[in-house]
């Protein structure tokens, strides 16, 4: 599990995130966005 949380938060440092709770938050409410933030959708 933690591998897969330090993805995410890699993934949106690269993205530009400055506040990774905020958007950790805002990504698991909605199950497209972190595919769009992987460029998958």
């Amino acid at each position: 599990m933690a591998t897969w949380r330090n993805l995410a938060i890699g993934a949106l440092k690269l993205n530009g995130t400055t506040n990774i709770a905020a958007a950790l938050r805002r990504n698991a409410r909605d199950p497209r966005r972190p595919l769009a933030l992987l460029g998958r959708a």
